[in-house]
């Protein structure tokens, strides 16, 4: 685990802005520090978010899924309008008719910013 990715996901939600562009989480984190930046960002809106490391977060030696917190506390209380995950199985998502889009669909790069 990485400590730097710990500590800023932990911390990022405290320091976001009440509505936010685009925001792109590849960072090594476990469960718990998710749950303390989803709640502590609860009064973000986000226009993108893409999460790079959607299924394989491993937490005390086993793997663990992010789906279920992902759907409680992004998409039930629609705090995103664009969500887009590198690895996932779309099926678990597109039932709930929220917007989920290819990760690079979604990705900014230099190019998008010089058209």
């Amino acid at each position: 685990m990485n400590i730097a990715s710990s500590t800023l996901l932990k911390n990022l939600g405290q320091v976001l802005p009440y509505k936010l562009e685009h925001l792109c989480l590849i960072l090594l984190f476990n469960i718990n520090d998710l749950i303390i930046f989803l709640k502590n960002s609860q009064n973000t809106f986000i226009e993108k978010l893409l999460i790079g490391n959607i299924i394989n977060i491993i937490q005390n030696g086993k793997s663990e899924n992010i789906s279920y917190y992902v759907k409680e506390y992004i998409m039930k209380k629609e705090r995103v309008r664009y969500l887009a995950f590198l690895e996932t199985d779309h099926k678990n998502y597109e039932e709930d008719d929220d917007e989920v889009q290819k990760y690079d669909d979604l990705g900014m790069t230099a190019y998008n910013f010089v058209k």
